[in-house]
């Protein structure tokens, strides 16, 4: 019975070896899809928000202008005024100034105004002279309430509208008073010490418009324009920091006694530990300082600087608008924000060489590109204009 068996078994057609050839042809097709085509994915368009606060630093254009052995300085523009050039900005007084010559002259002008007052023109009524005694004392009592509400920004511009009320009294009652011999005594000494004082005294005026101010952090000749894309990490750190530049002691004669700034273009500065995709040179941000949230400003990328060792990236962005308050601000926080758009790619695609990223296309283009978004998973990228450029469909390996 088994031989019988083994006679009848039944061989393989022609048609199996066939159908068994043509799948493994299949399989072997199919390893060779898998294995020597590249996987590649589609370019889309795509965008992303931007929406982040910093601690930041303000870079003013400005000139400082610095004064050597000057006794005493007397402002004759005001803070946030802007200047142009010729325009006088203080008075100096050199060295053999001296505040008892002053004193001397303040008593004599008194003397000289109860003079003219209490016997020239004793139980004369003049309404124009009560009119300035009264502007002069209501402006008395603005100065005596700016003081205990320690509102000092207003100070200097009360105390310049008392100089010009005191000095519209002296010269009303010099017009309308006839000088008797006493009287005219008094006016030739004050003559002589008026004179004396004009050989102390010299107005320093503008040589360039924009801005003028008096405040100084002591960090004006780092936090300057022309050291854009210069600054160091320690640097900017301790200006953050709060610590101001020290002085060489050879310069300590001399000391700052106003700025000029650009009331129209002026910049803030990130330091940042890790790169920020967004922040490319070009791009525009809306910007709203945390302390002044009532004006928002427009703001573009206008220097991106990497350190060295990998110690971070300094980005610089220029805004080119009113100052404002800001004039005498360093450390700021603000607010940026921005709506990126761009090629949208699986960050796999990404490649990097020398620090250039590139893409690369299934028939071997290397096509760099910049990424200017980090979505996680995918990142936004342009194109740099006369490199390769890539379209929405078309297909890069990942």
């Amino acid at each position: 019975m088994e031989g019988e068996w083994m006679a009848v078994r039944r061989r393989p057609r022609t048609k199996f070896y066939f159908v068994l050839g043509a799948a493994v042809v299949l399989i072997a097709v199919i390893l060779v899809l898998l294995l020597g085509t590249p996987r590649t994915v589609a370019v889309e368009w795509s965008g992303a928000e931007f929406d982040n606060s910093y601690d930041m630093l303000i870079v003013r254009d400005e000139v400082v202008y610095e004064a050597k052995n000057y006794g005493k300085t007397k402002y004759i523009a005001v803070e946030g005024q802007p200047v142009n050039v010729g325009d006088p900005i203080v008075e100096v007084y050199e060295w053999g100034y001296n505040d008892e010559t002053l004193s001397k002259l303040l008593d004599l002008q008194k003397k000289i105004m109860k003079y003219q007052i209490e016997v020239i023109r004793a139980g004369v009524i003049d309404d124009k002279l009560n009119d300035i005694n009264n502007r002069i004392d209501a402006k008395a009592e603005e100065i005596q309430q700016a003081t205990f509400d320690k509102n000092f920004s207003v100070l200097l511009t009360l105390e310049r509208d008392m100089e010009a009320l005191l000095d519209e009294r002296m010269a009303y009652l010099r017009e309308n008073t006839m000088p008797d011999e006493q009287l005219g005594d008094y006016y030739t000494q004050e003559s002589e010490l008026l004179t004396l004082f004009a050989t102390w005294r010299s107005k320093l005026s503008a040589n360039e418009s924009g801005i003028v101010s008096f405040y100084f952090d002591g960090c004006e000749a780092l936090m300057n324009k022309q050291n854009i894309g210069g600054f160091t990490r320690e640097a900017l750190e301790e200006v953050l920091e709060g610590k101001t530049v020290e002085i060489p002691e050879k310069d300590k004669a001399y000391a700052p006694l106003y700025r000029v700034a650009s009331g129209n273009e002026w910049y803030v500065v990130l330091l940042s530990d890790k790169r920020i995709p967004e922040m490319y040179q070009g791009n525009g941000f809306s910007i709203i300082f945390e302390d002044y949230l009532d004006k928002q400003y427009t703001g573009l990328v206008y220097n991106v600087s990497e350190l060295d060792q990998k110690a971070g990236f300094v980005y610089t962005i220029i805004i080119q608008d009113n100052i404002g308050p800001l004039l005498g601000e360093r450390r700021v926080s603000a607010r940026l924000y921005g709506v990126q758009e761009g090629l949208s790619i699986p960050k796999s695609c990404v490649k990097t060489v020398d620090k250039f990223d590139y893409v690369e296309t299934p028939d071997g283009e290397y096509v760099p590109v910049l990424v200017v978004a980090d979505k996680g998973d995918t990142v936004l990228v342009k194109t740099y204009e006369g490199e390769a450029t890539l379209e929405i469909g078309q297909l890069i390996k990942r």
